[in-house]
């Protein structure tokens, strides 16, 4: 999700604050067929979101299926919602025009014309469960159809209507990633970025009033108006989400980097042209670093956001609201999460620091690659170093003890504070010196292997320490310090 680089500095200031208060030519990596396939037809007009969605599911499980659950996002923001989408501290800037509600309804859901039962199950009212004419085995096919809509709220965040766009991250229903338990069911966390999806295939088509500009994860196919409205058809392959962002105010630019397609929607960007350029320094970078871009598109939106930015596949949102300098640096953090969730996915309700700790450290190797930024390394790290323990010292002040373990879930943070600082600010400190401790080669070895052997896979932490480990380092100990909390910076 957000960056923090740029605000270590601010983030002293607000303890002290606290204290006192793949493969791009086919858009997609293809080597695998075998996958869940969407074709998702929506239209949008006004608040109101209705879809026809087609779930062609492919059963990759070691044992047969007799259901399918569907994690239901958007339904976070109803009125009755047990886990409120939004923070407390953000309330006011998140529903700038009073509180507004937004719902999913499942109209009908279909299997080869035969209705299917299906109910709203769920700690949260957060998940449709559909029961399924008989057993899927392994490797065998099913196809489902769901008729639904959706009611967007008037307020910023993931999803909903703002005063310049229309975010839709989570725009239908999408199935829930396995795990050993089963279907994994997403709690929607206002802290962290509460998701857990495996990869997919899709097509999505998209119906507006012809004046909307869409960006979108995926790359456009085809595109037709009649009778004042517009209706564009994406494909994107092997991505674990589909997003969208509408607005009237968009302008575009296009550029090229290594191949990809890079496409920048922006109303308000005294520096557009700088911003692009940023992105495809990013790229560039990452591609050399770590892998390939697995897309042969890549989209930056500028929208209204709480928080610094959002990334998705293929798409990443950046706060308006952003300083210059920040707003680039987001752009750097944001494309990061293209390697790291995108590629290499992870549980982020269960263990959100691993991609978000990456993804802040290549913002650290983006700085050191680029010293036009006037950011250095060696001064990114010992901000990083006294915001942590700065956050240690207030923290064990305010609470008589301070919590440093990485190994927890976003349901066992008190704070966004706390959040930030233990799955951003401390794996970045992690990383670095692990860099140190290893050495350059097979610290980069370490992060290309972990790259290759889990793109478009879902790792864990002990994934990460393996990786390492197969390249030579002795990182077993040293993660284990780090993760359990018992290092101390």
């Amino acid at each position: 999700m957000k960056k923090f680089l740029s605000f270590a500095l601010a983030l002293i200031c607000l303890s002290f604050a606290l204290f006192q208060a793949g493969c791009k030519g086919c858009n997609g990596c293809n080597k695998d067929k075998n996958r869940t396939k969407y074709l998702i037809d929506v239209t949008i007009e006004d608040n109101l979101l209705t879809g026809v969605e087609t779930v062609d599911f492919y059963n990759d499980f070691s044992v047969p299926v007799s259901h399918l659950e569907f994690n239901l996002h958007a339904n976070a923001f109803r009125k009755d919602a047990g886990y409120k989408p939004i923070a407390s501290q953000y309330i006011n800037k998140a529903y700038k025009n009073g509180f507004s509600y937004g719902e999913t309804n499942i109209n009908l859901v279909t299997c080869s014309g035969e209705n299917l039962p299906f109910e709203i199950v769920g700690q949260d009212k957060n998940v449709l469960k559909v029961t399924l004419p008989k057993e899927v085995f392994p490797n065998e096919r099913c196809t489902v159809e769901i008729d639904y809509s959706i009611t967007l709220a008037n307020v910023v965040a993931r999803t909903g209507i703002n005063e310049h766009t229309v975010n839709l991250a989570n725009f239908y229903p999408i199935l829930c990633a396995r795990d050993s338990g089963g279907f994994y069911q997403c709690l929607y966390y206002s802290a962290g970025d509460p998701y857990f999806s495996d990869c997919a295939d899709y097509e999505v088509s998209v119906t507006t009033n012809a004046d909307i500009v869409v960006a979108s994860s995926g790359k456009l196919i085809s595109q037709k108006q009649t009778n004042g409205k517009n209706k564009c058809v994406y494909k994107l392959n092997s991505a674990r989400s589909f997003c969208l962002v509408l607005s009237d105010e968009f302008k575009v630019l296009k550029d090229e980097q290594d191949g990809v397609e890079i496409l920048y929607y922006y109303y308000d960007d005294a520096d557009a042209f700088g911003s692009v350029d940023t992105t495809k320094k990013a790229l560039k970078l990452f591609n050399e670093k770590f892998a390939n871009y697995p897309y042969s598109t890549y989209t930056v939106v500028q929208t209204e956001f709480l928080q610094g930015g959002m990334e998705f596949p293929g798409l990443v949102m950046i706060s308006d609201a952003l300083e210059h300098e920040a707003y680039l640096e987001v752009i750097v953090h944001e494309t990061a999460h293209q390697w790291w969730q995108t590629m290499v996915g992870n549980n982020e309700i269960e263990h959100p620091f691993l991609d978000e700790g990456l993804a802040e450290y290549s913002v650290v190797l983006f700085y050191e690659k680029y010293p036009e930024y006037d950011m250095r390394r060696k001064d990114i790290i010992s901000s990083c170093e006294k915001t942590f323990r700065l956050f240690c010292s207030i923290t064990d002040k305010l609470d008589g003890e301070v919590n440093t373990s990485m190994l927890r879930g976003l349901n066992g943070y008190s704070s966004e504070y706390e959040y930030v600082n233990v799955c951003y600010v401390k794996p970045c400190i992690m990383f670095e010196y692990l860099r140190q401790s290893i050495g350059e080669n097979k610290f980069f070895n370490g992060l290309k292997k972990y790259c290759s052997t889990y793109a478009f896979k879902n790792a864990t932490p002990d994934d990460l320490i393996g990786a390492f480990e197969s390249v030579g380092a002795n990182a077993n100990g040293f993660f284990e310090g780090f993760f359990s909390g018992k290092v101390i910076i």
